[in-house]
């Protein structure tokens, strides 16, 4: 048998025969105390900024939106796509006043969709998959790790749990030293459980297909959940069936000749085809979305930004270095060429993201963590092994285990806490209420929110880019601007427009001409807005305004203006 054939890949802890449920493999073998200690640590990061937002609560009385994360738009981004999930089961663009054809489908948030229409809040729709995401993530990266390290026992599996949940290296982030967000599974953990839950399905996936092609059977499992991972987050999805691809490919074992008709009924070939062909499915209809849905080409277009090149390489090269350790010698089964695969797929699509055919490159580099830390971890080993290694640890004065794990202790606490610490420090700052962030709005605002849900009258709305963002969400109302990804074309340019219009900077007759080309029904002013002027502009066109403290609902007699051009 050549390549890497069906070797199972060691380890002390699981026999290599045993069919395993997805969830068996997870829990087994049982925790143990240092693992428990990492969970904790895990759980206690994700919280990190839902605690600081509950603490303005409790201790300032501040109105919290009820969203998760640094970066408000994606919260509200979610939320809006739960709204519209509610009421059609798939998701339009509501952050447009032109019509939009609900066409997206994404599993989750279509299970908080019909949480949200049973009458559960959607900011609480969403946050319910947080702890779903950070125990299917630690579950799954653990799962891993017994199969794909070559050391059993608990020390090798700790010191790679641990770098995959928290390593991080400072670099230079647009100007400042900081953290690469996407390379910090901390940091998805606030606000971007698709992500999260995604990357764990795919570890699961890879699993998965080990163990059915250890055994020699076809499995639809490993499929299924690679096309999880795809419908999830499309990024884990294009890396899912790379690494299978790729894998398969540097071992030999599957190659273009075996796709012929007559030599499909080798259970290994149809166990691969089988996997790319209902992981592809996902994958086929984002492609298919980005063509024909206006929506999802001008959003595609909107989300290109930088790849952080540089960044990136600083961010994660003192893992890779040692993980090229784990480069050396046989890769022990088609698991620990998938891992090395892995990284190389990542960046494959990075680079592809960069393109004019892709987008937000940063996702591809979610869960990377995880094969670096396997390779470290074996490189590490493999390393310790070999007598010249004793000899310079011997000359260092670090031959005695004592010493050897006192330094790895340290070495693991340079690489995991000041990046962690850089990283909370940083969404202490962030989630703090400021001019312009809808984590936390006025008690006005929030009750004109409120009166907007429940008016009868249908119509979009038109307000700040600020409270423009959580009209979506809260009301399920369109709105005119709010997202500049999904508020296009021209998002900027109304956004500069429209704090003119509310901060009483136009004239009237301008005022007027952009309420009624704007298609908008309502008219939304913010706390801070000047209210007088702008009810005085556009009183010719006013049938009604409620007042809510400081903020305001003004209802514009007929929705006027080509809808399709806004």
């Amino acid at each position: 048998m050549r390549g890497v054939g069906v070797v199972p890949q060691h380890s002390a802890e699981i026999p290599a025969g045993e069919t395993d449920s997805v969830i068996g493999t997870m829990l087994r073998p049982p925790l143990q105390r240092l693992e428990w200690l990492l969970l904790a640590a895990f759980a206690a990061t994700s919280v990190w900024v839902v605690a600081l937002d509950l603490w303005q609560v409790v201790v300032r009385g501040r109105v919290w939106t009820g969203t998760d994360g640094v970066y408000i738009t994606d919260q509200m981004q979610y939320l809006s796509w739960i709204v519209s999930a509610s009421h059609s089961g798939l998701v339009a663009n509501l952050f447009v006043v032109r019509s939009s054809q609900p066409v997206y489908l994404q599993p989750a948030i279509l299970l908080s969709g019909l949480v949200t229409a049973a009458g559960v809040p959607p900011t609480v729709a969403l946050l319910i998959w947080k702890p779903v995401a950070v125990g299917a993530f630690f579950f799954a990266t653990r799962a891993y790790l017994v199969r794909a390290l070559h050391q059993p026992g608990v020390t090798a599996r700790v010191v790679a749990l641990a770098l995959t949940l928290f390593y991080g290296c400072l670099a230079p982030v647009y100007g400042q030293v900081g953290v690469v967000g996407d390379l910090f599974p901390g940091f998805l953990s606030w606000g971007y459980p698709f992500a999260l839950l995604a990357v764990a399905a795919a570890a699961c996936g890879l699993l998965g297909y080990d163990r059915a092609r250890a055994e020699g059977r076809v499995s639809f499992a490993p499929g299924l959940l690679g096309a999880l991972a795809g419908s999830l987050h499309p990024w884990q999805g294009e890396l899912f069936v790379l690494i299978i691809v790729g894998a398969e490919l540097v071992g030999g074992d599957i190659r273009l000749r075996d796709l012929r008709p007559g030599r499909l009924r080798s259970p290994r070939v149809r166990l691969w085809s089988l996997t790319i062909a209902l992981a592809a499915v996902p994958l086929i209809y984002y492609y298919a979305l980005g063509k024909l849905s206006i929506d999802w080409q001008l959003g595609q277009q909107a989300s290109k930004h930088g790849g952080l090149v540089v960044p990136i390489a600083v961010a994660l090269a003192p893992l890779a270095l040692v993980a090229l350790l784990g480069l050396r010698g046989s890769a022990g089964g088609f698991l620990g060429l998938a891992t090395r695969v892995w990284p190389l797929a990542a960046l494959v699509i990075y680079v592809q993201g960069l393109t004019s055919a892709g987008a937000t490159p940063l996702h591809a580099w979610d869960g990377v963590t995880l094969p670096l830390a396997v390779l470290a971890v074996n490189g590490y080993a493999r390393l310790r092994a070999e007598p010249r290694w004793g000899q310079l640890l011997a000359r260092l004065r670090l031959g005695s285990w004592h010493r050897r794990r006192w330094v790895l202790l340290a070495l693991i606490a340079l690489f995991t806490l000041p990046a962690t610490f850089e990283e909370m420090r940083e969404a202490l700052v962030e989630v703090q209420p400021s001019a312009g962030n809808a984590n936390f709005i006025q008690p006005g605002e929030k009750r004109a929110l409120a009166y907007l849900k429940k008016n009868r009258d249908r119509g979009a709305v038109i307000s700040s880019p600020y409270l423009g963002m959580t009209v979506p969400g809260y009301t399920g109302r369109h709105t005119y601007d709010g997202d500049c990804i999904w508020s296009e074309p021209h998002c900027y340019g109304r956004d500069t427009t429209t704090e003119a219009l509310l901060a009483g900077q136009l004239n009237a007759a301008t005022a007027r001409q952009l309420i009624s080309g704007s298609g908008a029904r309502f008219v939304l002013l913010a706390c801070g807005s000047a209210t007088g002027t702008v009810e005085s502009e556009l009183a010719p066109l006013t049938s009604s305004v409620t007042r809510f403290g400081c903020a305001s609902v003004i209802e514009i007699r007929r929705a006027t203006g080509v809808m399709a051009r806004s």
